[in-house]
């Protein structure tokens, strides 16, 4: 097995820093990506003329950042993603994968909003959208009647001269750092802007594609970004942490996909037949058991199970 993929993946939406995500080629980031049900469940959602903006709900360390990287690669290179899906759509024998399609000729937006580099989320738009900096001077331009929050009128402008697709990580940190103050109501005007920003989402999907990702359902982050139906892609499900083993895996050993399993059954049988004595499974579940073990194989789905339950 070959055992240094997992080398420089460390999820970073900086593209100026040869760590970050970003800063890789497609081809490179994509060769580390398994396309699970989440992945593949956010793709769909994000094809052209599909409304609706996209939550990513799930707590540290459930691969969020990555899935949000992948989408970042995919519409910034539609082809080398159309082709990293064929070829996966081959290895597993299943070609609907294949009729995916990506946005083409979008500027995509990613950041990292954990890391503080910005006060107000239009802030993000204004110094990375082609037309952002004139968009910031319309606004402020406005004199006395400049609204605290830019309009929906001028983002509208903004994206139709360039669509654009803006992804938000770690939204809730972000906002739940937020106060409002007599001087400034932070808070409330990014209630307002998420509101904006989810609202053309949803109907002009022509225009903007909008992502964010949050760690729980009862914050008062979630309770805003959800006003609008977003598409819900909930990392906490049973086929989510199944297809984070198959990533794991797949990122640890390059060629883990082409061990047969019926040469990792033979292998490991004695260990298992021991496990499910010990354990006290009943004989009718004996050939599940077995299956679990060889998919998780060379690691054991107890110690899955641990990485999963306990140290993320």
């Amino acid at each position: 097995f070959k055992g240094e993929r997992l080398k420089g993946t460390t999820i970073d939406f900086s593209a100026d820093k040869r760590t970050g995500a970003l800063y890789k080629s497609s081809a490179e980031f994509l060769s580390i990506t398994y396309p699970s049900v989440d992945l593949l469940k956010v793709f769909e959602a994000t094809q052209p003329d599909r409304a609706r903006p996209v939550v990513l709900l799930g707590g540290r360390g459930q691969g969020k950042s990555h899935l949000m990287a992948a989408l970042w690669h995919a519409i910034n290179d539609p082809i080398e993603a159309t082709k990293w899906l064929s070829e996966w759509a081959v290895r597993l024998n299943r070609p609907e994968l294949q009729t995916l399609k990506f946005r083409t000729d979008f500027c995509v937006i990613a950041e990292s909003l954990h890391q503080q580099r910005y006060k107000f989320l239009w802030d993000i738009l204004f110094d990375s959208h082609p037309q952002g900096q004139l968009a910031k001077g319309k606004w402020m331009g406005k004199g006395t009647s400049m609204t605290s929050v830019p309009s929906k009128d001028l983002l509208i402008e903004m994206f139709e001269a360039k669509p654009t697709a803006l992804l938000l990580d770690e939204f809730q940190t972000w906002f739940d750092g937020l106060t409002d103050s007599p001087k400034a109501k932070t808070q409330s005007w990014a209630f307002n802007f998420i509101q904006l920003l989810s609202e053309i989402a949803n109907d002009r999907p022509d225009l903007l594609v909008f992502v964010a990702s949050i760690r729980d359902n009862q914050s008062q982050a979630y309770q805003q970004i959800h006003r609008i139906n977003p598409v819900l892609v909930d990392f906490q499900g049973t086929q989510a942490k199944h297809d984070r083993q198959r990533l794991l895996l797949y990122r640890i050993f390059e060629n883990r996909l082409n061990i047969p399993g019926d040469n990792v059954e033979v292998i490991i049988k004695p260990h298992v037949d021991d496990y499910v004595r010990l354990s006290e499974t009943p004989p009718s579940q004996h050939d599940a058991k077995l299956a679990e073990f060889v998919e998780a194989w060379p690691y054991s789905p107890v110690l899955m199970r641990l990485l999963e339950d306990q140290v993320l």
